[in-house]
């Protein structure tokens, strides 16, 4: 078995070196610029920075982080959209960034992928539908029949109108024939704060930031808005689980401008799985409580953006959602 694996791991190598030589323009030949739409210290920044010193290390330059925040993320896709497709410019984003845009806002300044090339989804997160620890509200139905009993008196907390908590909420209490006034918070950490303290009763919640309120019991989730559980709190069940069928999830995902050769896309997507994939890429998206779903292609990412995106418009066009300008 040893000597199956140690030559598995040397033809590995073997295939890499070869793969890499064949790349165009003897890619790469400079540094490569990874712009990440958010500042520095973000989720989407942390794990950015773990796979640029990884990528560095396999490709033999430095992929050096561009923090360029703001726009809802266009100041930093725009960066990346209008550089030249030759691998040296690639873009760290969310999907929060990227297809909640795309499906909200028609006058978007680029198209997501006809301005951007798919590369690799990285993880399955979401948001959290939570109460407060001491809530008399164990389950989804007893918020749902909550609601139904007093309607409108009950309110619920995200980060924005129109933003992905929002548009899954509306819907949800669309299909069960229940109301519950909308709060908007400026940041996942204004709601976590205000549920925490009591101030606000149901509120959504990011998986990451919520550990340590959850742990202490200062919240109590009722569901997962993703497809997928997510490591550290595997106790609390997705809304498929519980019967309220949903296909959406967040995620993180590396894009190129338009038109970046195929070969480098390619490689970079088979290096970017292999890390996310490895015990420490498994171990840092669990301390991050996020997902590691099986590796896809830049062609099955592409399909996701493309699902996401429509999925995000329907819940927007049939709940009459439309963000603030």
């Amino acid at each position: 078995i040893a000597r199956t694996a140690l030559g598995g791991w040397t033809l590995g190598l073997a295939v890499k070196a070869h793969a890499q030589s064949a790349l165009p323009g003897a890619w790469p030949n400079k540094p490569i610029r990874l712009v990440v739409p958010s500042g520095a210290g973000s989720q989407t920044d942390i794990f950015a920075r773990y796979i640029a010193e990884n990528l560095g290390k396999v490709f033999g330059q430095s992929f050096i982080v561009d923090n360029k925040p703001g726009a809802s993320g266009n100041i930093g896709s725009m960066a990346v959209v209008g550089a030249p497709a030759d691998g040296h410019t690639l873009l760290f984003s969310a999907a929060s960034f990227t297809a909640v845009p795309a499906a909200l806002r028609p006058n978007m300044p680029y198209d997501l992928l006809r301005d951007l090339e798919p590369i690799v989804q990285i993880g399955v997160g979401g948001l959290m539908l939570a109460v407060t620890g001491d809530s008399p509200i164990r389950t989804v139905p007893d918020l749902f029949d909550l609601a139904r009993r007093e309607p409108g008196k009950h309110g619920y907390g995200t980060t924005g109108v129109a933003s992905t908590a929002h548009l899954i909420m509306a819907s949800l209490l669309a299909r069960q024939g229940a109301s519950m006034p909308h709060v908007p918070y400026k940041s996942s950490a204004e709601v976590l704060r205000d549920l925490s303290g009591g101030v606000l009763k149901v509120g959504w919640i990011d998986t990451t930031s919520s550990i340590g309120m959850v742990q202490a019991g200062k919240v109590r989730p009722l569901a997962m808005g993703a497809t997928m559980r997510m490591p550290v709190t595997a106790q609390v069940p997705t809304f498929n689980e519980l019967g309220y069928p949903m296909d959406l999830n967040g995620w993180l995902g590396l894009f190129a401008p338009a038109g970046t050769p195929a070969p480098i896309v390619q490689a970079i997507n088979v290096e970017v799985n292999r890390l996310v994939h490895s015990e420490e890429g498994t171990r840092r998206l669990a301390v991050m409580n996020v997902a590691n779903p099986p590796a896809v292609t830049p062609e099955g990412f592409a399909a996701r953006i493309r699902a996401d995106v429509q999925g995000w418009r329907k819940l927007a066009v049939d709940n009459n959602i439309k963000p603030e300008s």
